[in-house]
């Protein structure tokens, strides 16, 4: 399992850059090697960024595995203890080190295997039942892909009477908070700054300061603290001004600047009520600011100089199962019997493609697989050791979640 996951982490595979085919590729080559059943499944013009299926049994899906190929890209290389895309085992920790590692290729590997040992029982005992995993492309880009998860979901290629989406941690996630992101974009008026026209302000709006008078708004307002019992510590988060651009030269007043939102939703926060407060807040402060340069120049008859919009740019909601559902329950019992732990049931903060899943009918657990942690960061890294027992847990929960003992 170590050597294929070094393999897969040697691939890069970043979202936007990358295409996952060569990763598509290995797992088909893993599969060979262990005579499980696997197809690949693009969508219409995307034949170089393939999902995987890979299918243990040949009856009915009784359970899915879900994991993505892509990862984020890598900052600074320098700052890592290894190469971020070579693989390397830090003996010291026994923590495998890489780009993907346990976002998620890490997890794709263990549920691998677990489907492995599946086919396996699943040839002893004759069962008519199958057991799937899907390595699926582009999650990276937002969790609201059209390609990957969905494409599979619409055409109905992955089914199952329960999920796991295979995110590091034995944690057993239970849902997550929805997401909001949001571009606002102003506009100015452009003007050389050593001219008389923006001394005297008869010309000339500044798009990047009244974006920043936005974005301080934002961040000062009072949002409701909306709560939930499967989320605790987390509530709805606005981060304004994660990603900023404007301006255009060093002696020039911007005409043009932009900015992204971040918000991270509650089961009860309203997106529309959310959308509706920045609004205002966007348009009182571009009131503002035009009424500032009216002011400065004293000319009745000047015209607005400074506009505002805001685009959604991705939206997607929060979704939870309960806590006393029997898939939960069989995941914590897996980890009682491998682990000798009771694991906590949350929901976690960052959004993902459980709710595609939840939202179709199955029931979903959105993060659940091997220890892992800096996910996104620099080292990002594995536990070596906890990957055999997470195949251990996968196929127990399998084997009593969907009865296959009885």
């Amino acid at each position: 399992m170590t050597s294929f996951l070094c393999d897969l982490i040697r691939i890069r595979s970043v979202c936007g850059i990358d295409a996952e085919r060569f990763v598509a590729q290995r797992i088909l080559v893993e599969c060979q090697s262990l005579k499980l059943k696997c197809d690949l499944v693009s969508a219409p013009n995307e034949e170089h960024r393939p999902n995987v299926i890979v299918t243990a049994g040949n009856g009915p899906s009784k359970f899915l595995f879900v994991g993505h190929m892509d990862t984020v890209n890598v900052e600074d290389e320098t700052q890592w203890s290894f190469p971020p895309f070579a693989g390397a085992i830090d003996d010291k920790t026994q923590r495998l080190i890489g780009r993907g590692s346990c976002d998620n290729k890490g997890g794709i590997v263990c549920a691998l295997y677990a489907l492995y040992l599946l086919q396996q029982f699943i040839d002893e005992k004759s069962l008519n039942v199958s057991i799937q995993l899907a390595c699926v492309v582009d999650e990276e880009s937002g969790a609201c892909s059209s390609i990957g998860v969905r494409h599979l979901l619409d055409r109905k290629l992955i089914s199952g009477s329960g999920a796991i989406y295979v995110y590091p941690g034995i944690n057993v996630t239970i849902g997550h908070r929805g997401l909001l992101r949001l571009e606002i974009n102003v506009k100015g008026e452009n003007v050389h700054t050593g001219t008389v026209e923006w001394n005297t302000k008869t010309k000339g709006a500044n798009a990047s300061t009244a974006l920043a008078r936005i974005l301080i708004a934002l961040e000062d307002y009072a949002w409701s603290n909306d709560t939930d019992p499967s989320f605790p510590d987390l509530t709805l988060n606005v981060t304004p001004g994660t990603i900023l651009n404007g301006g255009g030269f060093a002696s020039v007043v911007p005409s043009n600047a932009s900015a992204m939102v971040d918000i991270r939703l509650m089961p009860s926060t309203s997106a529309d009520d959310i959308l509706k407060k920045i609004e205002d807040i966007t348009k009182i402060i571009i009131n503002e600011r035009n009424e500032f340069y009216h002011k400065m120049t004293r000319d009745t008859t000047s015209s607005v100089r400074l506009s505002a919009s805001i685009t959604i740019k991705n939206q997607l909601p929060a979704a939870t199962i309960d806590s006393r559902h029997p898939l939960v329950l069989s995941c914590v019992n897996a980890v009682k019997r491998v682990l000798n732990i009771i694991p906590t049931t949350n929901g976690c903060g960052p959004a993902n493609e459980g709710y595609m899943l939840i939202d179709s009918g199955i029931p979903t657990i959105c993060g659940f697989g091997p220890i892992g942690g800096n996910v996104h960061g620099v080292d990002e890294w594995i536990s070596v050791p906890s990957m055999a027992q997470t195949v251990d847990i996968y196929v127990d929960i399998v084997s009593n979640f969907c009865q296959l003992c009885v």
